[in-house]
């Protein structure tokens, strides 16, 4: 995720902040322009991303297709709406990976959001790493299903992985050389192919 945004809509009763039910949160979502992610009654908008960014995703959703589909697996570019009970959240992350049958939150069958992703990765910037490295990577371990979160920093080329090992145990490794792959479930990615094009 990039950049920094306000919450919205802007709800308040008594100079308090209103909280929203997640039934509230995809009504208004349903309705609104942009994307929004909820976080436990908040309503936050997304913001703007980088060049740098959508460069970085379209190399990832490349560089996996003909490997994923050999799997029967689906990757989504932050348009797959991830939702974590454990943590009462909704996000967008900036590419999902699904094997298998999906399962579903729906709502009203006018909008689904993703209860078992495989794999989730989010693309890192300066004002947002800190919450894709601690908050939000607490939450997604949550997810039974998730088989592994990486991270990639727009600033340098390196690629951070955390892949399970048991319910509560994760393996980390990372690779920050061109000629270096990472493991993406069984897929691998060379560092110069996720960054190709992109100037650091």
């Amino acid at each position: 995720m990039e950049g920094q945004a306000q919450s919205a809509p802007a709800g308040k009763k008594s100079g308090i902040a209103k909280l929203y039910s997640l039934e509230e949160y995809f009504d208004f979502e349903y309705k609104a322009e942009g994307k929004h992610e909820f976080l436990d009654g908040r309503i936050r908008a997304m913001a703007y991303t980088s060049p740098a960014h959508g460069e970085i995703q379209t190399n990832l959703m490349d560089a996996l297709a003909g490997c994923l589909k050999a799997k029967s697996c689906k990757r989504y570019a932050a348009d797959r709406m991830i939702y974590v009970p454990d943590c009462n959240k909704v996000f967008y992350p900036d590419l999902v990976i699904v094997c298998g049958e999906q399962v579903f939150r729906n709502h009203k069958g006018k909008m689904k959001a993703t209860l078992n992703p495989s794999v989730v990765i989010e693309i890192l910037s300066d004002s947002t790493e800190e919450e894709d490295r601690i908050d939000k990577w607490g939450c997604y371990r949550t997810v039974p299903s998730l088989q592994q979160y990486l991270m990639v920093q727009q600033n340098a080329q390196s690629i951070h992985s955390y892949r399970r090992k048991s319910e509560r145990e994760w393996d980390y490794s990372y690779a920050n050389k061109p000629e270096e792959a990472i493991a993406i479930l069984d897929c691998l990615v060379q560092v110069k192919e996720v960054y190709a094009g992109v100037e650091i």
